[in-house]
């Protein structure tokens, strides 16, 4: 992941998920139909109720293009 791409719900999704312990959980992912945003979704074990959910925006390749694959600063 790039810097200074942040992860919207990340924080409040690690939360969620330490509490539900050791219960079984799914996951799945869905991207937008234009593949500008993406989303991390956690289900519960019967995939009957969204526990968590994290996603972001994709970079533009204009955005991209100023930063490097390896995260590191200059």
């Amino acid at each position: 992941m790039k810097r200074s791409h942040t992860i919207d719900g990340l924080a409040d999704s690690v939360d969620i998920l330490r509490r539900a312990g050791e219960e079984p959980l799914r996951t799945g992912s869905i991207d937008a139909v234009d593949r500008s945003s993406w989303f991390i979704i956690f289900l519960n074990s019967t995939a009957t109720v969204v526990v968590a959910c994290c996603g972001g925006r994709r970079p533009t390749s204009m955005e991209s293009a100023g930063t490097s694959d390896s995260g590191a600063q200059p």
